[in-house]
This record gives structure tokens, sequence and C-alpha cells, in this order.
């Protein structure tokens, strides 16, 4: 019988970064930059797809409720 095993991760071989790495990253990534507004990350933009499927469930609904 043959036992399955989990491949190795590769999680705690990090390599240290400089410090201009560091700076480069942190001028560079969306979230750690900080340059966006989290109302409409976080708020609206959910908001309004939780609306198009609300919607869509409500058309849904209504297209089975004149088929069948």
């Amino acid at each position: 019988m043959k036992y399955y095993t989990q491949l190795e991760l590769l999680l705690n071989k990090t390599a240290d970064a400089t410090p201009q790495e560091v700076e480069d990253w942190r001028s560079s990534d969306y979230f750690s930059k900080g340059d966006f507004d989290p109302l409409v990350l976080f708020v609206v933009i959910p908001t309004i797809i939780q609306l198009f499927a609300f919607g869509f469930m409500l058309a849904v609904f209504s297209f089975n409720d004149s088929l069948f």
C-alpha cells in the first residue's frame, strides 16, 4: 500500500531585501502606497456588484415565471 505525502513547501527559504528593494516595493505596491479610496474599493464596488446580482436574480425569476 502506497501512502502519499505532501511536497515540502518552500515558505521558510526567504531572502532579505535591500533597503532600495523595500523602497521600490513600497512605492509601487497599490495597497502599500495608499493612493486609493477605501470606501470606493471596499464598499461601493461590492454594493454595485450585489445590486447587479440582485437585479439579475429578479430577471431570472421573471423569465421563469413567464416561461413556466
